[in-house]
């Protein structure tokens, strides 16, 4: 398996359809490299203070956490059609960070994620996701279109 170019890929998924679209695309890259793949979503921290903010605390965790659980095990199902299989995780804090750190630790070869495009300001003081773990990855990162 030495000869394979992507041993280990790393997808983090949001629910969009680029989300989707990258774990469609990183099936049939497995598939052909015979790769490992885990699939990631980060419950974003930021969001949910501002949440916890509006309702109480603990009912908001466990929806957040009970919603990342089912879109992970989805897109495991999703993988799945491919022939693939992946092992699945579900984080909290701040998604490029921890993004980056699971690519870290897991030693992953490749990353394909869903490009996300926000317009105006949002962008401006935010960025994407996407383009932050573009900047900081030591390893290469493939963005899924949502079409």
């Amino acid at each position: 398996m030495a000869d394979k170019l992507f041993q280990k890929i790393l997808i983090p998924v949001d629910g969009s359809s680029y989300s989707l679209n990258a774990v469609r695309l990183a099936g049939r890259l497995a598939s052909v490299h015979g790769s490992r793949i885990w699939i990631l979503h980060v419950i974003d921290q930021e969001v949910e203070a501002q949440l916890c903010r509006f309702k109480g605390s603990q009912s908001v965790r466990d929806n957040m956490a009970e919603g990342a659980l089912g879109l992970v095990a989805d897109m495991k199902r999703e993988l799945g059609s491919t022939g693939v299989g992946a092992e699945t995780m579900v984080e909290r804090g701040s998604p490029h960070e921890v993004i980056l750190n699971t690519a870290d630790t897991i030693g992953a070869d490749l990353v394909v994620m869903g490009k996300l495009g926000r317009r105006g300001v949002k962008r401006i003081l935010l960025g994407s996701v996407a383009e932050r773990v573009i900047e900081f990855s030591v390893c290469p990162i493939l963005l899924a279109d949502g079409s």
